[in-house]
């Protein structure tokens, strides 16, 4: 077994547990405006903010406790230079996933244009070439993998995409084949 230690950077630490400290305490703001209550007369289980309500507040006492313990060790030990410029890479690293969510969302735009098979066909190629899987193998795996997933939708669940807009500028016969098999 190998030893992989490894410090934890205190801004990093420090940024998320700001981060969560405002989004707990946001969420424990709105409860009230977020949850309806049920008749005052039918007990406490129609009360649905009782439960998110009770866990935000524990949410919020262990983050602003975490935030103070953060603070304090700051205060007693400030930042090294290397801690500095680590915490900057570190935090930027958080926004890699972005870049999938992007793609993703052109995904299912293109998927309105050109159908769900040649959407996903695209999609697992591009990520394919994105991740530089290049090889025969992983492209013949991206394609298997577009084709199963129009099979289970399509045949196994019967989950029919409306038809998209590229489909009606083709002659009628080639949009019916299309919209059938694409």
């Amino acid at each position: 077994m190998t030893d992989t230690t490894e410090t934890t950077n205190r801004i990093e630490s420090l940024t998320l547990t700001v981060i969560f400290t405002v989004i707990s305490v946001a969420l424990l703001a709105v409860i009230g405006i977020a949850t309806r209550t049920g008749p005052e007369a039918a007990g406490w289980w129609t009360r649905p903010a009782l439960a998110p309500g009770v866990t935000l507040v524990v949410m919020v006492l262990a983050n602003v406790g975490s935030l103070l313990k953060s603070l304090a060790d700051l205060r007693r030990a400030p930042l090294t230079d290397s801690e500095k410029t680590g915490a900057f890479a570190m935090i930027f690293d958080w926004f890699r996933p972005v870049e999938f969510i992007l793609y993703f969302a052109g995904y299912v735009a293109v998927l309105q244009v050109v159908g769900y098979y040649l959407a996903t066909t695209i999609f697992m190629l591009w990520l394919c070439w994105r991740k530089g899987l290049t090889t025969r193998g992983w492209i013949l795996s991206a394609i298997a993998t577009a084709i199963g997933m129009t099979l289970i939708f399509r045949g196994g669940l019967n989950i029919w995409m409306p038809r998209p807009w590229l489909f009606d500028l083709l002659p009628t016969d080639m949009a019916r084949f299309a919209a059938r098999w694409l």
